[in-house]
């Protein structure tokens, strides 16, 4: 952790600051780390047949987590999910999930963050292709009646990949020898069916742009909320703003954070 914090720190030196000001950087610089608070949210976790079954303070539902992927891995989501000063949290005070919201969480993997979200939005769709996960977020969901689970993968095209099995960071690849999925578009799924959806996350390592170029009639009509990474690649948080404004010229535009290996920002979001 500290090559990463030293490696942020140039970054906001010498290169790009992405609008962090001394004082976030400085919080960053002496947080602690992510195992300490991590674990200052989970009240209990049980292993219990193939998953982990992990109970949070102040929040009654557990969460079911593979047993065969890492803890830490596990760790990471939590800090990113339960601390509003992550730079990879997914709801700033603009693109916070509201009661009336229809939801769609690209990239779910283990659901945390749609657990998180279930009980104040009106319906939640949990958009996963790694079969472990889904098989997780089933026993998770079961008792919901507004989450629909999409076992696919997403793009701006409609055909067929390969994702190998890497719990959180799982993406799509080229070659043989992975699980083969269906990928669709976010406009397959709800443009053509005149589903209305006013927010989107999206965390889909490194198929982010493509999935909101898949997207271009669903965000031109509704017009959501979105919350998107943009670390994965370098040129990401730029391409995205560019192509949202152009949807939807009234669209404000954030960026958040610095990602220790290029610089670039971690999170974009968009609101009107």
């Amino acid at each position: 952790m500290t090559k990463t914090r030293l490696d942020v720190l140039k970054h906001w030196l010498f290169k790009n600051k992405n609008g962090v000001l001394l004082k976030q950087l400085v919080n960053f610089f002496f947080d602690k780390s992510y195992s300490f608070k991590a674990k200052a949210k989970i009240n209990n976790l049980v292993l219990q047949n193939d998953y982990y079954i992990v109970y949070f303070k102040d929040f009654s539902e557990p969460l079911y987590y593979p047993k065969n992927f890492m803890l830490k891995s596990l760790e990471q989501v939590i800090v990113e999910s339960f601390y509003p000063n992550n730079w990879h949290y997914y709801e700033i005070p603009q693109t916070k999930v509201t009661n009336n919201d229809n939801v769609v969480d690209c990239g779910a993997a283990e659901g945390l963050f749609g657990l998180l979200v279930v009980n104040r939005c009106s319906k939640l769709h949990l958009i996963e292709p790694l079969p472990i996960f889904c098989n997780a977020m089933k026993i998770t969901f079961k008792a919901k009646n507004n989450v629909t689970i999409h076992p696919v993968a997403l793009s701006n095209e409609v055909t067929t990949s390969q994702i190998f099995e890497h719990d959180i960071s799982s993406s799509l690849a080229d070659g043989n020898g992975g699980i083969e999925v269906e990928v669709t578009t976010l406009d397959k799924l709800f443009y053509e069916h005149g589903e209305e959806i006013t927010y989107i996350k999206i965390d889909l390592e490194g198929y982010d742009y493509k999935a909101l170029l898949g997207a271009e009639n669903l965000i031109r009509k509704n017009k959501p909320k979105i919350a998107v990474t943009t670390y994965h690649n370098s040129r990401h948080a730029e391409e995205i703003a560019s192509f949202l404004k152009l949807l939807v010229p009234e669209y404000n535009i954030l960026t958040k954070g610095i990602f220790q290996e290029t610089g670039s920002p971690v999170m974009l979001h968009a609101w009107i």
